[in-house]
């Protein structure tokens, strides 16, 4: 008998992880991995733990998604995708639950070819600090509205994050929801014109002195740069260039240009500088996560960030940390910066102090 109920646990269980739909609170789900439908504190919820569930009948361009949310104390990140494109390019809201508190309890970011940019997205913009409440119910809003998105918690009336820019614009896409929680009474509201309360930045253009457009290669393994003093010959020949511009303040994120793979981990940024004269001059610059810079076919510089690579705190996020002296002879220069990923963000920046004597050439 013992032997026969075991069996019978077994294939239930079987059963409840082979579930791929399911229908709550008048949705239709999809669902990938690890997620369940249960009763918890009262309620018929999505318990997504490692898994998503995607709304299968509904998609949302402007509007605002309502739901409850229960988290459990410990390391996770939960939230919500929002206008994805179900290949890989989304854009995201998630709690950190083990950050309680902390500036970075929450996070806003784009996720593109499925690499989420927190290293190149945090600070005021892009997180809040928020006390997170553990194993009751919370209430929770995302309104979003062209380009612009707020999110609010417990507090309908003020927003606890401000969304200034949506980086992927404005699109019709999916919803779904992921990581450890659970999700209950979801309500998603298409609607052409949403009451956004926030006090939105405008969003400023970057000035002449920063680089606004890189010609990017197709994707490489790092191994084939990382430890060559002279750039190969004939090495970007085997490459394809792309032009691609960067946002409005000059980062690039990289992870639209190509998909992160086994062996193809890093670009090639192409820039071309005609110098009045034989000159030095100063780049200040941020990445994400290795860079190698070549100067007219010598490497000048090598730096690595990837997160936790100098200690257990270290992020690895990106701003204009570090600088490098361009050796410029008359004429045209070609610097070529090969960037590599890790996780977390795979992006570059740069700008100059001034262009005296010198012109960036697209």
């Amino acid at each position: 008998m013992k032997t026969f109920v075991t069996l019978l646990l077994i294939l239930f269980s079987l059963t409840v992880f082979a579930q791929d739909k399911i229908k709550l609170g008048g949705i239709d789900w999809s669902l990938n991995g690890e997620v369940v439908s249960e009763n918890y504190k009262g309620k018929d919820c999505l318990k997504t733990d490692e898994g998503v569930a995607t709304a299968s009948d509904v998609t949302l361009k402007n509007g605002i998604v309502e739901f409850k949310m229960c988290i459990q104390p410990g390391r996770g990140f939960a939230g919500i995708r929002f206008r994805g494109d179900g290949m890989g390019d989304t854009e995201e809201f998630y709690i950190r639950k083990h950050q309680s508190g902390n500036p970075d309890a929450m996070q806003y970011t784009p996720v593109y070819n499925g690499n989420a940019g927190w290293q190149l997205y945090y600070g005021d913009d892009y997180g809040a600090v928020k006390k997170h409440v553990f194993d009751e119910w919370f209430q929770v809003k995302l309104a979003v509205s062209g380009s612009r998105g707020e999110v609010y918690i417990s507090d309908m009336e003020k927003p606890v994050l401000v969304i200034h820019e949506l980086k992927m614009g404005e699109r019709e896409g999916k919803i779904a929801f992921y990581g450890p929680a659970r999700y209950a009474d979801i309500k998603i509201s298409p609607m052409d014109s949403p009451e956004l309360k926030g006090a939105y930045k405008e969003i400023v253009e970057a000035g002449d002195e920063v680089l606004t457009n890189y010609q990017v290669s197709d994707a490489f393994d790092a191994e084939k740069l990382i430890n060559e003093n002279l750039l190969p010959a004939n090495f970007t020949k085997r490459l394809q260039f792309t032009n691609w511009d960067t946002e409005a303040d000059g980062l690039l994120n990289i992870s639209k240009t190509a998909a992160l793979a086994d062996k193809k981990n890093a670009v090639l940024l192409k820039i071309t500088i005609d110098s009045e004269t034989d000159l030095i001059k100063m780049m200040n610059f941020g990445f994400s996560d290795v860079a190698k810079i070549f100067v007219n076919g010598k490497a000048v510089w090598l730096g690595v960030d990837i997160y936790r690579s100098r200690d257990y705190r270290f992020l690895g996020t990106m701003g204009y940390f570090d600088s490098v002296y361009l050796d410029l002879k008359s004429g045209k220069n070609e610097i070529l910066v090969m960037v590599a990923e890790n996780f977390g963000g795979w992006g570059f920046k740069a700008r100059f102090e001034n262009l005296n004597g010198i012109k960036i050439l697209n």
